[in-house]
């Protein structure tokens, strides 16, 4: 009974006067902006929450508003079993990761995500990056029992898809295994439960540090 209660799972500053905010709201996810001066709802703006916010509040999720532009980690049905990476919100079109094994597989968490601002000078904004920090099923490893592994996924912000193929789809999709092991103990920690961003002077010299844990 508890889980139709409206969870608030995404909260950040959409802009000077306002936050955007998002809830599961009963298997239902809405989302909405708050304004700060009287920290009042806006009765007339409330939109569809899916692919910003996961139906059940039990699910994993991230988000980052970059110059107003929405980019979620998060499940895209109702059952739970898509997970995706999308944008909304903001100038550019809505884009969102293939539901194919390969991109994402299984996801089990979410945690941090980070906008790093490559092209900066250029006023473009074209190199500019976001990356997503996860745990989900590998599927690289043909074994009887399930191996879930620690990945970093990043897209750019200037991505506007494919032209004939990927339409409304991330070119610029890459993901990447985050290994932490002790060989000389043959252990390896895949599992991945926290990441703290530290940025630098330069994006260059933004370091991520991650708590790791084993599989037993």
């Amino acid at each position: 009974q508890t889980d139709c209660f409206n969870y608030v799972r995404f909260l950040q500053s959409y802009n000077s006067s306002h936050l955007y905010a998002c809830g599961t709201y009963a298997f239902q996810p809405k989302c909405t902006y708050i304004e700060l001066s009287g920290f009042t709802l806006d009765p007339v703006a409330f939109e569809d929450g899916k692919g910003k916010c996961p139906y059940d509040p039990t699910k994993g999720h991230t988000g980052l508003i970059v110059d107003g532009e929405l980019y979620s980690a998060t499940f895209n049905n109702f059952l739970g079993t898509e997970p995706v990476i999308l944008r909304n919100l903001g100038p550019h079109y809505s884009m969102k990761t293939e539901y194919l094994t390969s991109w994402l597989n299984g996801v089990t968490r979410c945690f941090c995500r980070a906008s790093l601002r490559g092209s900066a000078g250029s006023g473009s904004g074209d190199d500019d990056k976001v990356y997503f920090f996860f745990s989900e099923r590998a599927v690289e490893y043909d074994c009887y029992a399930e191996q879930v592994v620690a990945r970093v996924a990043r897209v750019c912000k200037g991505d506007v898809g494919g032209a004939r193929t990927l339409q409304k789809k991330w070119t610029s999709f890459l993901k990447a295994r985050l290994v932490c092991s002790a060989p000389e103990q043959q252990l390896h920690f895949n599992r991945l439960q926290a990441v703290f961003t530290l940025p630098g002077a330069r994006w260059q010299d933004t370091a991520f540090f991650g708590v790791f844990q084993a599989r037993w």
